[in-house]
């Protein structure tokens, strides 16, 4: 990581401790492609999960209104557009109560920051291929539906989230997309998406759902790597990732 970011994530680490007490934090991890590559400067964000004991939540398990607050008068004001990422990401865990989707990050993909990865936490070959399985089956089209219809009423100063929004499916669709195929799933979820990308291509090399996958990031590169921001290229990104999308459910239903 480039030395800015390293110093905001280094203040997110000192937020949460201050935020929660020591006692009360068991891992602070960073994942995703600020620790394995494939960022796209001003598009991509910097992911961290925090693992808490069970009585830094409420009695629903959610994170208190305190807590949340504090966090993000901490975080919410440093610079990290400047560092070239669009924001920061975090989700609060108690490691004993994992949602039924949790797969946890693969070897290669995270870096502990503080503590450690609780054991609860780490994902499995199994585990991998079974929700990759269900969120092309299950999840990826109520996210196009939503996706686009929410588009609908978006005026331009909302694209860039929109678009941004629209990224978070088309990753993920690609690695699932290509692990049913995979020997080693823990190794393909640790690669860069690009990598990944790669993968995909050579699994249908006559197919254009892959290359409306590259033609997406491309777009996005140009669209966050430049000021002002472009609306109408903003409109072909969103129009090319929903069109990967599309070809990406056809795929799902015909391999089920």
């Amino acid at each position: 990581m480039a030395a800015d970011l390293e110093s905001l994530v280094e203040r997110f680490v000192s937020a949460c401790l201050e935020v929660f007490g020591r006692a009360r934090v068991e891992g602070i991890v960073l994942h995703g492609s600020a620790v394995k590559g494939g960022s796209i400067p001003g598009f991509s964000d910097v992911d961290f999960m925090v693992f808490l004991t069970p009585n830094a939540f409420d009695s629903q398990g959610n994170l208190p209104d305190d807590a949340a607050f504090a966090m993000q008068e901490r975080i919410g004001p440093l610079a990290w557009r400047e560092a070239g990422v669009l924001y920061p990401q975090a989700y609060f865990y108690d490691a004993r109560r994992l949602p039924d989707w949790w797969t946890g990050p693969a070897p290669g993909s995270f870096r502990v920051l503080f503590g450690r990865l609780p054991d609860q936490a780490a994902p499995t070959a199994e585990r991998l291929r079974a929700n990759a399985a269900r969120y092309l089956q299950e999840e990826l089209s109520k996210r196009i539906t939503s996706s686009v219809q929410n588009f609908a009423d978006g005026d331009d100063a909302s694209l860039s989230r929109r678009v941004r929004l629209l990224g978070t499916d088309v990753t993920p669709t690609v690695f699932s997309l290509v692990t049913p195929a995979s020997d080693d799933p823990l190794d393909l979820w640790s690669l860069p998406k690009f990598d990944a990308l790669a993968r995909l291509e050579a699994l249908y090399p006559s197919d254009e759902g892959p290359a409306l996958a590259r033609r997406f990031y491309e777009q996005v590169g140009d669209l966050y790597g430049n000021e002002p921001f472009d609306a109408e290229l903003a409109r072909q990104a969103f129009r090319t990732g929903v069109a990967f999308l599309r070809w990406a459910e056809q795929a799902a239903k015909a391999g089920a």
